[in-house]
C-alpha cells in the first residue's frame, strides 16, 4: 500500500475507528496486571507513530491544547522517576520512614527517585499512551471525518450495552466476561467493572440525544436517527438499573434530561445533497409538535419507574437507599486520604504509588482480607500522587476550560448547531469527573480515550462557535 493511500482522509478515519475497537475490547479495566495491556499499549504508541508520520500541520494548527496538558503529565511522571541524591531524597514529605528503615538495616542510603514506587510510575505514564493515541488520530482527521468520531464511540458503547445484555441472561461466570477480575453476575459489559460500565451508559445517553438531534441530509433520515436513538435509550435504563451502580443511577437521571432538551432544541435536517439529490433547505425541526416529544418523555420515565419495580434484579435502586452508604469504606477512607494528601504534599507520592503508601496509613479498623488499589476519589488519589505539581495542572486546564466555556455562553444565541455538540462534551466529561469523586473511570483505557476525544470535540466545537461570532461581526 503506497504512502499516499495510508495518509488519505479516509484511511486515517478507519485508523481511528481500528484504534477504538482495539480499545474497547482490550481496555475495559484498570489493574496494571491485565494481560490485555500488553497487546493495548504497544499498539497504542504505533497508533501513535502512525499519526506522527501522516499528520498534516494545517490540521493540528490551534487544536494542540488538550495534547500539550497530556503530555504535560506525561513530563511530571518522568520527572518522578529521576534519582535523587540521597541528601535531598530524605528531606522529602513522607520518606524519613524509608530512611530510617535503611539506617536500622544497616544499608547505605541509595540515590532514589520522588516516585515511592517507580515501577507503578513507569506503568503510569506507558497507560497514557492510549489517550494519547485517541488524540492525536483524532486531530488528524478532516472535518467532515470529526463528526463521525462521537457516532463511532455511540456504536462501540452499544456494543458494550449488547455484550450486557448477553451477559445478564447467560451464565453468572459465562465466557462472555472477559476479565478474570470482574463482577460475575452483572452486566458489565466490555469492563472489568459494572461502575465503569454505567458510568459510560449514562455518559452514552447524552451522547445518543445529542445524535438524535443532529443535523441529517434529510427528513427520512432524521426520523430515522431520531427513533434508533430513543430505542436504544430505553434499552440503555434498565441496563443501568441491572448494574447495580448507584454513580450510573445518579447520572443517569440528568443524562435523560440533557438528552431530551439536545433532542427537542437540535435541528434534526437540513440543505444538502444525497446521491446527487437536492434537499430543501429548512430551518424547522423535524418534531415541531411539542407533544410528541412530551409523550415520549412520559413514556421513557414510565420505563425507568416499571424497570426499577418489575426487574428483580435491579440493584441500583437498592443500594442507593438501603441506608449504608455512609457506612461504605468509601466514606470511611475520606480522614486517611486527606491526611495522605497532607503528608505529601508538595511533591507528592509518585504516580501510581496509592496501593502501596496506604499501607503505611492503614487504619486498624479497616483492616480486611481485601485490598485497595485505588483510593476510590479519583481528586484526592491525583494530589497525593501528584502534589503541588499536578494541582496546578488542573487548574491550568480549570482556567482554560473556563475561558473555552465563556465564548460558548457569550455566543449562545447567535451560535450555530456547535453549541449543542459543546454542551453534550460539556455533559459527558461531567459525568466522568463527577464519577471520579467516588471511583477511578478515567483509570480504564476506553473511558481515558473516550474522554480524550470528547475534550478535543468540545475544544473544535468552541473555535468553530468562535469563527462564526467573528464572521458575525
Amino acid at each position: 500500500m503506497s504512502t499516499r493511500k495510508l495518509s488519505s482522509p479516509g484511511a486515517r478515519f478507519y485508523a481511528f475507528v481500528v484504534f477504538f475497537v482495539l480499545v474497547f475490547f482490550t481496555g475495559g479495566g484498570s489493574r496494571d496486571d491485565i494481560q490485555s495491556l500488553l497487546i493495548l499499549r504497544p499498539l497504542a504508541v504505533f497508533f501513535c507513530a502512525y499519526a506522527l508520520t501522516v499528520k498534516t500541520p494545517e490540521l493540528w494548527t490551534g487544536r494542540m491544547f488538550p495534547l500539550y496538558i497530556v503530555g504535560a503529565l506525561s513530563a511530571l511522571m518522568v520527572v518522578q522517576l529521576i534519582p535523587l541524591p540521597p541528601p535531598i531524597w530524605v528531606e522529602l514529605p513522607g520518606r524519613q520512614i524509608f530512611a530510617d528503615i535503611a539506617d536500622i538495616a544497616g544499608i547505605a542510603q541509595p540515590s532514589r527517585p520522588l516516585s515511592l514506587s517507580p515501577s507503578k510510575t513507569l506503568n503510569s505514564l506507558f497507560s497514557l499512551a492510549v489517550p494519547i493515541a485517541a488524540m492525536m488520530l483524532y486531530l488528524n482527521l478532516d472535518r467532515e471525518y470529526r463528526r463521525r468520531a462521537v457516532p463511532v464511540i455511540i456504536i462501540l458503547c452499544s456494543l458494550s450495552a449488547l455484550f450486557a445484555i448477553f451477559q445478564v441472561i447467560g451464565p453468572s461466570r459465562g465466557p462472555l466476561y472477559i476479565y478474570r477480575i470482574t463482577n460475575f453476575g452483572a452486566g458489565v459489559g466490555l469492563f472489568a467493572n459494572r461502575n465503569h460500565q454505567a458510568v459510560l451508559l449514562a455518559s452514552t445517553i447524552v451522547m445518543i440525544g445529542w445524535y438524535a438531534g443532529s443535523l441529517a441530509p434529510n427528513v427520512r433520515q432524521a426520523a430515522l436517527k431520531f427513533y434508533a436513538s430513543v430505542a436504544t435509550i430505553l434499552v440503555f435504563v434498565p441496563l443501568i438499573f441491572i448494574t447495580g451502580s448507584r454513580a450510573g443511577l445518579l447520572l443517569m437521571v440528568p443524562g435523560l434530561i440533557l438528552a431530551l432538551f439536545m433532542t427537542y432544541f437540535g435541528k434534526q435536517y437540513t440543505a444538502g445533497t444525497l446521491k446527487g439529490r437536492s434537499y430543501k433547505s429548512s430551518k424547522s425541526t423535524l418534531f415541531a409538535d411539542r407533544r410528541l416529544l412530551l409523550t415520549i418523555s412520559i413514556l421513557t420515565v414510565l420505563g425507568i419507574a416499571a424497570s426499577s419495580i418489575l426487574l428483580s434484579r435491579s440493584m441500583a435502586y437498592d443500594r442507593l437507599f438501603d441506608g449504608n452508604v455512609a457506612e461504605e469504606l468509601r466514606i470511611q477512607l475520606l480522614p486517611t486520604l486527606l491526611t495522605m494528601t497532607k503528608e505529601y504534599m508538595p511533591w507528592g507520592s509518585g504516580f501510581g504509588s496509592f496501593e502501596h503508601v496506604y499501607n503505611i496509613y492503614e487504619p486498624q479498623e479497616l483492616l480486611n482480607p481485601t485490598y485497595l488499589n485505588q483510593a476510590h476519589n479519583d481528586w484526592l488519589q491525583f494530589l497525593i500522587e501528584g502534589g503541588v505539581p499536578a494541582l496546578l495542572l488542573l487548574i491550568c486546564v480549570f482556567v482554560w476550560f473556563a475561558k473555552r466555556s465563556w465564548i460558548v455562553i457569550k455566543s449562545w444565541r447567535n451560535s450555530n448547531s456547535a453549541k449543542y455538540r459543546v454542551l453534550m462534551c460539556i455533559a459527558v466529561m461531567s459525568f466522568m469527573l463527577a464519577a471520579s469523586i467516588g471511583d477511578y473511570p478515567l483509570r480504564v483505557p476506553s473511558i481515558a480515550a473516550v474522554f480524550a476525544v470528547l475534550i478535543c470535540t468540545f475544544n473544535d466545537s468552541v473555535a468553530s462557535i468562535q469563527r462564526r461570532s467573528i464572521d458575525r461581526h
